[in-house]
């Protein structure tokens, strides 16, 4: 994942509450964030965490979430594609984003795509 402007280049443990997920179906960079997916099945503004982050040990990176993986059903009757994601804080300011790995990722009507725990890392070193 990759900063966006104005990010700290240290991390502390923050509350779950302060952050939310939102998957998108283009890239996202750091000048414009990517689309929103829309449909069944996804709440729109994003998915927030209801756990913190964990920071390394020297403070310059952090995985997540820490302990209950973030779940989508796919239930808008066709299938969603998905590049990126953003994570934003709680006054939706987009703090970092990242592209999947193997992108797009297709998720079929009835299928879930989920994001494990610590599946996410960050470092802003």
């Amino acid at each position: 994942p990759t900063g966006t402007g104005g990010i700290p280049g240290t991390f502390a443990a923050y509350g779950g509450s302060a952050m939310k997920i939102e998957l998108t179906s283009t890239a996202s960079s750091a000048s414009a964030a990517g689309t929103e997916l829309t449909g069944t099945g996804y709440t729109a503004g994003g998915q927030a965490f209801s756990e913190a982050a964990d920071a390394s040990t020297g403070g310059s990176g952090v995985t997540m979430p820490k302990t209950t993986a973030l779940s989508w059903t796919n239930g808008s009757g066709g299938s969603w594609s998905i590049q990126s994601f953003e994570l934003t804080d709680s006054a939706g300011v987009r703090t970092w984003f990242g592209n999947f790995t193997g992108a797009p990722v297709a998720v079929a009507d009835g299928n879930t795509f989920q994001i494990g725990v610590d599946g996410i890392s960050i470092d802003a070193s």
